[in-house]
């Protein structure tokens, strides 16, 4: 009987401890989330359907975006695509844009922070 009661309270108490020990790393989970969550609502991104689309000004640059997610991109930043082997009727090879790294590789966007200056470029 004494052992059934050991091994019972062992038991318990490694439960209620595996217990403890998933809820707090579920609120840790939870406010990396959250605080992830907040960075995404502050992100700079643009509407590609704007900024690609035939109506755009010819005389305005078009800003640097994924096409994918409206993420702005620097000049060091680029695009994840595969261009097929197979050439279509116009004499042109098809690209699949998978998107940049944010979207594709999910990568968190510490310099798109609406808070933080942006970054000058240099043209070269």
């Amino acid at each position: 009987m004494v052992t059934f009661v050991t091994i019972t309270g062992i038991i318990l108490t490694a439960s209620f401890f595996l217990y403890a020990l998933s809820a707090v790393d579920n609120q840790s989970i939870d406010k990396k989330e959250k605080v992830r969550k907040d960075k995404e609502n502050h992100q700079r991104v643009g509407d590609p359907r704007k900024v690609y689309s035939k109506e755009w000004n010819p005389n305005i640059p078009r800003p640097r975006i994924c096409p994918m997610c409206g993420a702005m991109l620097r000049k060091d930043e680029f695009l994840y695509a595969a261009i097929s082997a197979h050439v279509n009727s116009e004499g042109k090879k098809q690209a699949q844009i998978y998107g940049c790294k944010y979207c594709y590789l999910i990568i968190e966007r510490g310099f798109n922070d609406l808070s933080k200056e942006p970054e000058q470029e240099l043209d070269l």
